[in-house]
């Protein structure tokens, strides 16, 4: 069985034998949790990483994700690309955490699957500064003064969370050999048109960008039964077609 839901930020209380009972939920070896993005697992190399690795270890089930805007790409570069049921993916831990990689289409329990993760951040209003920069010091004080949100370059963003004009086009590729039709996508944010749905004028907090216009290109010819994605820490039916998790677990929608 299939399972997902949307950015846990290193929270895995839903994971637990007693949140996931209280659901009805009995997952075993051959169940599978996919996450949206922004899993929170690989942000530092520490004792906390080592702790929740041995976590899921344990779980019988495995957590497929894609990537969110709030990780460490730097430390996800170290694990190895694999080849996994169609698709490139790293093993995380093996067997029990696998990052499915952008532009890849996967085929689990009989089903395709079209990834993409990736998001622009929008809590960056005080700059994503940068430490070697000499006026560091004074552009963090001038953040924290007037109470912006800022993130530090290659500590706490990384540019790697738009992709890279080769991913993009390789997400085409992808999609060209299965003649743009799949059962359905997983990614982090959605298409503009969906991200204006959820988020519409005058008061945007989402704009448009790079990845947001791909999903839109992608939507006029790609054929799927369920997009689910996550970013905008919501549960919300959008459409027919458009799901939006947050904390939520759900099956997909069956064809």
């Amino acid at each position: 069985m299939i399972y997902i839901t949307g950015d846990t930020h290193g929270e895995y209380e839903r994971f637990s034998n007693r949140r996931m009972r209280a659901q009805g939920m009995e997952l075993k070896e051959e169940d599978y949790v996919i996450v949206c993005g922004d899993f929170g697992l690989c942000w530092q190399n520490n004792a906390t990483f080592r702790y929740e690795c041995e976590f899921f270890a344990g779980k019988p089930f495995t957590v497929l994700w894609v990537q969110g805007n709030h990780e460490n790409y730097d430390f996800i570069s170290e694990f190895e690309i694999e080849e996994w049921n169609g698709g490139k993916v790293r093993h995380i831990v093996r067997d029990k955490v696998i990052l499915l990689e952008r532009g890849q289409v996967f085929t689990i329990e009989g089903k395709t699957f079209f990834t993409f993760g990736g998001a622009a951040s929008h809590d960056i209003q005080g700059g994503v500064l940068d430490r070697k920069d000499p006026n560091y010091d004074n552009l963090v004080k001038k953040a924290k003064k007037e109470r912006l949100p800022y993130r530090i370059l290659r500590e706490s963003w990384w540019p790697e969370e738009l992709p890279s004009e080769e991913e993009m086009q390789e997400g085409i590729r992808n999609l060209e050999k299965v003649n743009y039709k799949v059962d359905y996508v997983i990614s982090h944010c959605c298409s503009t048109r969906v991200q204006d749905i959820l988020d519409p004028a005058p008061y945007k907090l989402f704009a448009p960008d790079i990845l947001t216009e791909y999903f839109e290109q992608l939507e006029e010819k790609l054929e799927f039964t369920n997009w689910y994605f996550g970013h905008y820490h919501m549960d919300q039916r959008i459409d027919d077609k458009h799901m939006l998790l947050y904390e939520t677990i759900v099956k997909p929608k069956q064809i």
